[in-house]
């Protein structure tokens, strides 16, 4: 999309700057590229990185580490619907030989928090569920939650 393209989208529609920087040409001309283009790969921060706390930035940290190799990791991207105005967002989405996981991770945990990912686990038997918290020694502890 050129620059011209993109102020008469701009124009008609309120676009995020994310989507604007997405979509915008770069110095060079590049821009990102559509499904029947060369591959052309930026690299940026998810929105969502922003709204991580401490521990879970820690924890993001450990999944893109030395020795990652996860196919996927989504961050706060995927809400789940449990009930009526009853929704599960977990912190983590990762895809890794086929298996997807929603990782949440707590320095504490709230009883309606542990309620919402048993339930998640009950109604999505085909994702793994986990929650995770630091242990001693910085180390993480995982807990996969059954149905």
């Amino acid at each position: 999309m050129t620059r011209d393209e993109l102020q008469k989208v701009q124009a008609r529609l309120p676009l995020s700057a994310a989507t604007i920087a997405r979509n915008s040409p770069d110095d060079s001309g590049s821009r990102p590229c559509a499904s029947n283009e060369k591959a052309l790969v930026k690299l940026t921060k998810s929105t969502d990185e922003e709204k991580l706390n401490k521990t879970e930035r820690d924890y993001l940290a450990y999944l893109r580490g030395p020795g990652a190799v996860l196919s996927w990791i989504g961050v706060q991207n995927i809400t789940l619907k449990l009930a009526h105005d009853t929704r599960f967002t977990p912190d983590f989405t990762i895809v890794h030989n086929g298996t997807m996981r929603c990782i949440d991770v707590k320095g504490f945990q709230r009883e309606d928090a542990l309620i919402k990912i048993k339930v998640a686990a009950r109604l999505f038997p085909f994702i793994k569920f986990v929650i995770v918290k630091r242990g001693v020694n910085r180390s993480w502890n995982h807990k996969e939650v059954s149905p």
